[in-house]
């Protein structure tokens, strides 16, 4: 790290109204008499008489006063593999926006910065190797042993894209703190309740090809087998449209649908291979 270039990056995001506070060299750890993010502040004469004694404090970003979330990926543990988690949510077709800013973390992880305004949290291993963190993370230009953190493509703070629908719903769900099964479990029957609802309501048959387009979509969105998806497609359109279109018209809304969604899996798959690399 080069000197004073914590307390350039400081002050920087000072000026954009970020709340920073110091570490500890080396350490994810608040100096004597800071009071870790708590004590995080704008007002750069005090950001300035932190560093400016010691030039290379690490430095640490408080997320709730900016209304922001990290998506922690972390590989600390073999048992607990982030990106292994972070995969198989993207098969799922929960994924996080690819163009959001991101940091490689000191130990070879990742960090999503998104925007959230939700409640404050702090979940550890909502998924294993996966923490969501909205109170306070580690930043650029912070480094341990001899490795820095780093943003992704030269990006910055002001690249930072809006949380996905589907983590804001697992951030509001109280009960998440146990068994990251149990936490994926409650998610999506959360997800597939209002799909429920809104299915049955129907359609009339003036928007039917747009609305049953969106319940396929949202069904693949659950995870389920594409024949699952056909199977009740068909069933959708046979027992809520009030006037149901052809077996031809529903397997074509299918396959466009399908084909759609294995374009984006093999997009995601591209790019979380990039960035795993």
């Amino acid at each position: 790290m080069k000197e004073f270039e914590t307390l350039d990056k400081a002050i920087e995001l000072a000026q954009q109204g970020y709340a920073v506070y110091p570490l500890i060299e080396n350490t994810k750890k608040p100096p004597k008499g800071v009071a870790g993010y708590k004590d995080a502040t704008n007002d750069q004469g005090t950001i300035f008489a932190w560093f400016e004694k010691y030039p290379i404090y690490n430095l640490g970003l408080r997320l709730d006063l900016s209304d922001l979330l990290v998506v922690d990926i972390d590989m600390h543990d073999p048992t607990k593999n982030g990106r292994a988690s972070l995969t198989q949510l993207f098969k799922q077709g929960f994924t996080l926006p690819s163009d959001t800013y991101i940091e490689r973390t000191a130990n070879g992880g990742l960090h999503y910065f998104l925007k959230y305004a939700g409640a404050k949290v702090r979940k550890v291993d909502n998924w294993p190797g996966i923490d969501l963190l909205s109170d306070f993370a580690v930043i650029a230009p912070s480094e341990i042993n001899g490795k820095m953190y780093q943003p992704l493509d030269g990006r910055t703070l002001a690249d930072i894209k809006p949380a996905p629908n589907w983590l804001v719903d697992e951030l509001s769900t109280n009960n998440l703190n146990g068994a990251p099964e149990h936490a994926y479990t409650t998610r999506l029957k959360k997800y597939t309740g209002r799909l429920l609802d809104e299915m049955v309501q129907g359609a009339n048959t003036g928007d039917r090809n747009v609305w049953l387009t969106k319940m396929v979509g949202r069904l693949f969105a659950t995870g389920a087998e594409p024949e699952t998806v056909y199977a009740l497609a068909c069933s959708i359109n046979e027992r809520f449209i009030e006037q149901p279109l052809k077996t031809k018209e529903v397997t074509t809304i299918y396959n466009s649908i399908l084909k759609r969604e294995m374009k984006r899996f093999e997009r995601n798959s591209i790019r979380n291979s990039k960035i795993a690399g």
